[in-house]
C-alpha cells in the first residue's frame, strides 16, 4: 500500500513542483534534502483524497505505510506527507507503533520532524502509560541530541496531566548542555506548562536560574511576564 500511496503522491507533487519556492524551502530548513517547492495548503489539498484511498484497515497497515513512505521520501514534502498520513489515522496512533516513531526521529534529524512527532505522536501514544517515566529517563540519556529532544517534548500537549516531577527531572539532566535544541527545548515546554501550572514554573526557574540557560529561562518565562504585564 506504501508504494502505491508514495507514488501517486510524488506523481502529483511533481506536476505541480516550483523550483524556485523549492530553493527558498530547502535553504530555510538547511536541508541536504531537495524539496518540490509545494506549500502547505498544495500538500493538503493534494494528499487528503490520496488518504482517503489508501486508509489502513489495521495497525500493520498504518505502521508499514507510515514507514514505507518515510524511508522512500526523495523529497521533504514526501516527509511531511508520511507524517500528515500517520497523524491522520488516530486510531493508530498508539503504544504499539512507538518503536515506528523513534525510527522516524533518529532518520530525520531536524526539528520540523521531530517536534510534530514527539508531540503530536508519541505523546499521545504514550499519554496515561505507567511506564511514561522509564522510557522518558531512557531516552534523556540517548547519545542521539534528538532523542533527548524527544523525551523533553513528549509531555507538551499535556497540560494539566502534566508530571511536572517528571518533567523537572528530565530537564535538569540536560541543563548544562548548550546544544541549542535542548536549550529551546526546555525554554518550550516550561512555557507552555506555565499556562496550566505558572507559579510552579516560575518557582522552578528561580530555584535553578544558576543552571539553567539565560534562553530556557527566557523562553520559560514569556507567558508568565505577560501575565504580570496585564
Amino acid at each position: 500500500m506504501g508504494v502505491d500511496l508514495l507514488s501517486e503522491i510524488q506523481t502529483e507533487f511533481s506536476k505541480h513542483q516550483n523550483s524556485e519556492v523549492a530553493k527558498g524551502q530547502q535553504n530555510y530548513m538547511k536541508s541536504t534534502m531537495p524539496y518540490w517547492g509545494i506549500k502547505t495548503p498544495e500538500k493538503r489539498k493534494f494528499c487528503t483524497p490520496l488518504f482517503k484511498k489508501y486508509a489502513p484497515k489495521s495497525n500493520n497497515e498504518y505502521s508499514l505505510t507510515v514507514k514505507y513512505m518515510f524511508d522512500n521520501a526523495t523529497k521533504r514534502e514526501e516527509w511531511y506527507a508520511s507524517i500528515a498520513f500517520a497523524l491522520r489515522f488516530k486510531t493508530f496512533i498508539n503504544f504499539k507503533n512507538i518503536d515506528l516513531y523513534l525510527h522516524i526521529v533518529r532518520q530525520s534529524q531536524w526539528w520540523d520532524v521531530v517536534d510534530t512527532v514527539a508531540s503530536n505522536l508519541i505523546g499521545p501514544s504514550l499519554r496515561g502509560n505507567s511506564q511514561l517515566d522509564v522510557y522518558l529517563y531512557n531516552w534523556i540519556r540517548d547519545e542521539d541530541m534528538w532523542i533527548r529532544r524527544t523525551a523533553l517534548l513528549v509531555q507538551l500537549n499535556y497540560k494539566s496531566e502534566t508530571n511536572f516531577d517528571l518533567l523537572s527531572k528530565l530537564i535538569l539532566h540536560v541543563a548544562d548542555e548548550t546544544e541549542f535544541f535542548i536549550r529551546k527545548a526546555i525554554g518550550w515546554v516550561l512555557r507552555e506548562h506555565s499556562k496550566t501550572e505558572p507559579n510552579i514554573v516560575e518557582d522552578f526557574i528561580n530555584n535553578h536560574n544558576e543552571i539553567l540557560s539565560s534562553l530556557s529561562i527566557r523562553e520559560g518565562m514569556k507567558v508568565i511576564n505577560k501575565l504580570r504585564i496585564k
